[in-house]
């Protein structure tokens, strides 16, 4: 699976795989290792309720070191050898809801953006578009009755298959 879409679970920034049993970023993987190293206790300047994220996550070891635990980072769960099905399967669960997320984001319209010239059409159970029923109205409605033009442009779409899925293909 793809872990690096996920986030890191203390900042929130790229993360670089499954550290001390949390999906992390290099930068919070190392500091929970050097805190474990040194036994490092930290203390808060504030309300222990700092804000770790990508920007701010240097500024309280003390609060990033709690939000560490908090998540579940453990010395002692550093892994040996492979996950289990149920972990793959939950692994790959959050993986597919964060590429969701994602695409939702990027086809989120940007307010004032132009709607497409083309329509778009959906794909039917026997993996045709929509297309020829489209079209064909339009045909009926701007050219003569039982004209040679509709039946070949019917038969036309009705020859068309969709490409095949390519995207599993290294290229």
């Amino acid at each position: 699976a793809q872990i690096e879409i996920i986030p890191c679970k203390i900042c929130g920034d790229k993360s670089s795989g499954i550290h001390y049993g949390v999906i992390t970023c290099e930068g919070c993987k190392g500091f929970f290792r050097r805190s474990q190293q040194s036994n490092a206790t930290y203390s808060c300047p504030r309300q222990k309720n700092c804000l770790i994220d990508r920007t701010s996550r240097n500024r309280c070891q003390h609060c990033r070191l709690q939000k560490c635990l908090a998540v579940g980072m453990s010395r002692d769960a550093v892994k040996f050898g492979r996950m289990s099905k149920k972990q793959r399967d939950s692994l790959y669960a959050e993986v597919q809801k964060h590429r969701m997320q994602q695409q939702q984001r990027d086809h989120q319209q940007q307010p004032g953006e132009a709607e497409p010239l083309t329509p778009t059409y959906n794909i039917t159970t026997n993996g045709l578009t929509e297309l020829h029923d489209d079209l064909s109205n339009y045909i009926d409605g701007h050219t003569p009755e039982g004209s040679k033009a509709d039946s070949a442009v019917s038969s036309f779409y009705l020859d068309i298959q969709p490409s095949p899925d390519q995207s599993g293909l290294d290229i």
